[in-house]
């Protein structure tokens, strides 16, 4: 059984190891979503009928105080999703290693005040 200091390092060991192969990938902050709309032709079926508007896949992010939306081709959809994807395991992984951070931090004071204890 680790210590828990022990514990501490090694689940920080796992979170940098795995930060360091997710930040060689790209990452994008954002959401991709579909979209559908009419294209404005009055002679279309979704001028009519809302359930044949056209779909169109989006990246929206919000940058400089705006959402800005970006279409996404069909073929870059699996590459904007894992980037994506991999900007929130950034985040997760930055949570864990606050978290490590933190319980670091409580435990040194826990040593600290049980050493000044001994020594009164």
């Amino acid at each position: 059984m680790l210590s828990g200091r022990g514990q501490i390092e090694r689940r920080r060991r796992r979170l940098r190891t795995r930060l360091r192969t997710l930040v060689e990938q790209p990452l994008m902050r954002g959401s991709v979503v579909e979209r559908r709309r009419r294209c404005g032709r009055a002679n279309c079926a979704c001028a009519s009928d809302p359930d044949a508007r056209h779909a169109g896949t989006y990246l929206t992010v919000s940058l400089q105080g705006g959402t800005q939306a970006v279409h996404v081709r069909p073929d870059d959809e699996a590459d904007v999703r894992a980037a994506v994807a991999a900007y929130r395991e950034l985040w997760t992984l930055l949570d864990g290693l606050t978290a490590c951070e933190l319980a670091d931090l409580r435990r040194q004071a826990r040593e600290r005040r049980r050493a000044r204890q001994r020594r009164a």
